[in-house]
């Protein structure tokens, strides 16, 4: 039997590699006979965020207005759930928020090299790890070349508007379908999976999916 998991996922959305990292810890509990396969699906939630970013507490005070013990309460939340399932993340009240647009760009072409979660998880890593700011060309190039990458390929990506069209229509269609939040993980076109559910969670969720359709 095989699995088709879509996971509608941002580069700067820390539920996400919380979501994600627990979604890879239940299929390395599946049989062998299941196949699994698993793209990233881009969405953005800081579309519209200038060039320069913004700090992460004025970020949220401004888009959820979040005060400055809801925001300590949100982080805590956070570090938790990372760790929990194998993330550490920098001390997130010192990240700065950035457009990601272009990650995901870089990610389309990933995917047609069968690099798209190394890369992913490499974006995860330096974002949410080191602080890199995603949106910055140079960095991002760096980090494509590193998980593999053809450089002239990055390069001539980088330099255009290479897949933008492709990007915004899978934004669109999901956006159009009802996502309005992420992570959301859809499974073989049918199931809808909001949120950063546990890796048991996600281990019962895809048990359930593999009985009834066997």
């Amino acid at each position: 039997m095989k699995l088709q998991l879509d996971f509608i996922s941002d580069v700067s959305c820390p539920w996400c590699i919380i979501g994600y990292a627990g979604l890879a810890q239940a299929m390395a509990q599946l049989p062998n006979a299941i196949e699994v396969e698993l793209t990233f699906m881009p969405f953005e939630i800081n579309a519209d965020m200038a060039p320069e970013g913004e700090p992460l507490a004025s970020y949220l005070s401004r888009k959820y207005g979040m005060s400055a013990s809801q925001r300590a309460d949100n982080i805590a939340t956070l570090t938790k759930r990372g760790l929990e399932v194998g993330f550490e993340f920098m001390p997130l009240e010192q990240r700065h928020v950035y457009n990601s647009f272009d990650c995901h760009r870089l990610l389309h072409l990933a995917l047609q090299h069968q690099l798209q979660i190394p890369l992913k998880l490499a974006l995860f890593e330096a974002y949410f790890r080191r602080g890199v700011d995603i949106s910055n060309k140079d960095m991002l190039r760096q980090i494509a070349i590193d998980v593999g990458l053809n450089t002239s390929l990055v390069d001539q990506l980088l330099d255009s508007d290479l897949y933008r069209t492709e990007v915004r229509q899978l934004q669109k269609k999901y956006q159009q379908s009802g996502v309005s939040a992420v992570p959301m993980l859809i499974i073989n076109n049918k199931y809808g999976i909001p949120g950063a559910q546990t890796a048991q969670g996600y281990l019962e969720i895809l048990q359930d999916i593999i009985r009834e359709n066997s």
